[in-house]
C-alpha cells in the first residue's frame, strides 16, 4: 500500500523547497530556469523560430559584439570555457554559426553568426520585445525586484564563493577538541618521514630522489635552517598529518611534503594544514607560493585548486621530481 502525504495551508499545497530556505536556492533557480526554457521554447515553436532557448545568451552576444573567441565569450558571459564550446558546437551543427581560425594563432577560432542566425534575428526581435515587456511588468509588482536582488547576490557570491568558506569552516571545526596543529620538534622527525614515505611508496613505487632524501632525512637543514617551517596535525596522541613551507628567497615559498595518514583522510586535515601554511606565508609577506604535484593525486589537486592555486607551465620547463607533472602557483 502506498501513502501520499501532502501538507496544506489554507487549502494550498506547500512548496517543500521553500521550507528549505537558502539550501534550495540552486534547485529553485534550476526549476524556474527549466520552466522558463520550456515556455520560451513553446513560444518559439508557435512563431516558427528554430532556436533553442539555451543558445540565446551566446546568440545575442555574437549579434551584439561580433565575432569572438570561445575564451572571450566565456569571460563576457561569466560561464566556463567548456560550456561555451558545447553550445557553440551545437549551434555550428545547426548552421547558426561558423568558426574561422585566427591568422595569428591557428589553434584559436572565432565564432561568427551564420546567415541562418541573421535571418532569425528579424523574427525573434518582436518576440523578445513582448517577453521583455511582460516579464518587466511582473518584476515591477514585486516588493524586492528579482533582477536587482540577483545581481547583488551574484556579486557577493563571486567575491566570497561557497566552496572555500564552507570547507574552511568545516576544517576549523573538525574534532576541534582533539585535533591540534603542532610546530616542528625533533621528536616528530620520524613522523615527518613516515607520513611522506607512505604516499610516495603507495603512488610512486617508493621512488625517492636526492631532494626527497635531503628533505625527509635532514628536514632541519633542508627547511628550518633556510627560513622554512614544518607543521604537524595531531589527533588525540597521534601525529596524522604534516606540511612544510620552504623558503626560496625573494618572497617565494614552496608548499612541500604534505601528507595525511590514510586512516584520517577525507576529514579536512589537509585543508587545515594548508590554511596554516598560507597564513604563515602571508605573515612573511610572501608574494608567490608554488607547489608541484601529480595527476595521480586528484584529491590533492582539487584541494590546491580550491585554495586558489592555478596550474601553469613549469618555470624551468621540467620538474626535479619524475612524479611531478603539474606545477601550480598562488600570487599573494
Amino acid at each position: 500500500m502506498f501513502f501520499v502525504v501532502a501538507i496544506f495551508a489554507r487549502g494550498v499545497i506547500l512548496d517543500h523547497m521553500q521550507t528549505l530556505g537558502c539550501l534550495s536556492l540552486g534547485s529553485r533557480f534550476k526549476r524556474l530556469s527549466d520552466r522558463m526554457y520550456k515556455d520560451v521554447a513553446s513560444i518559439y515553436q508557435e512563431q516558427e523560430i528554430d532556436l533553442h532557448p539555451s543558445y540565446f545568451p551566446l546568440f545575442n552576444l555574437l549579434h551584439t559584439k561580433g565575432p569572438l573567441t570561445v575564451t572571450q565569450a566565456a569571460q563576457l558571459l561569466h560561464v566556463s570555457h567548456p560550456a561555451i564550446s558545447k553550445i557553440a558546437n551545437k549551434m555550428q551543427a545547426e548552421k547558426l554559426l561558423f568558426k574561422t581560425s585566427d591568422p595569428s594563432d591557428e589553434r584559436r577560432f572565432y565564432l561568427t553568426l551564420d546567415d541562418k542566425a541573421t535571418a532569425l534575428l528579424l523574427k525573434i526581435e518582436p518576440v523578445l520585445d513582448e517577453m521583455r515587456d511582460y516579464l518587466d511588468s511582473i518584476i515591477d509588482t514585486q516588493q524586492f525586484p528579482i533582477l536587482k536582488a540577483l545581481t547583488e547576490f551574484e556579486r557577493a557570491y563571486d567575491e566570497r564563493g561557497l566552496i572555500n568558506p564552507v570547507l574552511n569552516a568545516l576544517a576549523n571545526n573538525i574534532k576541534t577538541q582533539s585535533l591540534s596543529i603542532e610546530h616542528w620538534h625533533s621528536d616528530l622527525k620520524e613522523d615527518f618521514y613516515r607520513l611522506n614515505a607512505a604516499w610516495i611508496n603507495k603512488y610512486f613505487n617508493g621512488h625517492f630522489n636526492d631532494l626527497d632524501t635531503q628533505a625527509l632525512e635532514t628536514p632541519e637543514s633542508y627547511y628550518l635552517a633556510r627560513g622554512g617551517y614544518i607543521w604537524f596535525a595531531k589527533f588525540e596522541q597521534n601525529i596524522v598529518g604534516c606540511i612544510a613551507l620552504a623558503n626560496h628567497d625573494n618572497g617565494c615559498y614552496e608548499i612541500s611534503k604534505m601528507g595525511v595518514d590514510e586512516q584520517y583522510q577525507g576529514q579536512g586535515i589537509g585543508r587545515k594544514l594548508m590554511l596554516v601554511a598560507l597564513q604563515k606565508a602571508r605573515q612573511l609577506q610572501a608574494n608567490t607560493l608554488y607547489l608541484e604535484t601529480s595527476s595521480l593525486l586528484p584529491r590533492a589537486l582539487t584541494l590546491y585548486q580550491h585554495m586558489g592555486f592555478s596550474q601553469m607551465e613549469h618555470p624551468n620547463g621540467v620538474s626535479n621530481y619524475l612524479r611531478s607533472d603539474i606545477y601550480m602557483e598562488l600570487k599573494l
